[in-house]
């Protein structure tokens, strides 16, 4: 399955600051970056697949990645609610290595 990403589906291409924050070469790589789909075939879900689908799916691979790192390796949680200067925001994933 391969899924583009939803800002760059939305607007056509990614906007970002990559021409103004890395070297040419860089730029131009990371810009391609986000226009490439990603390929997550390896999660065996259908082509229909919701986005929270999709986010189960890669969070249990990380955990069993995570796993057979070994000790040192902590995964606190997903969609973790962080507030700032009143604004509150959510980390996809927060993790700690311990070590």
């Amino acid at each position: 399955m391969q899924i583009e990403s939803s800002l760059y589906r939305r607007h056509g291409k990614a906007t970002t600051n990559f021409q103004n924050t890395l070297p040419k070469p860089q730029s131009d790589l990371a810009h391609q970056l986000l226009k490439d789909p990603y390929n997550f075939d390896f999660l065996t879900l259908s082509q229909d697949a919701h986005e929270r689908e999709i986010e189960e799916g890669l969070l249990a691979h990380l955990r069993r990645f995570l796993i057979e790192l070994g000790t040192g390796f902590a995964f606190v949680g997903s969609q973790v609610p962080l507030e700032i200067a009143g604004e509150e925001y959510r980390l996809v994933l927060l993790f700690y290595h311990l070590q």
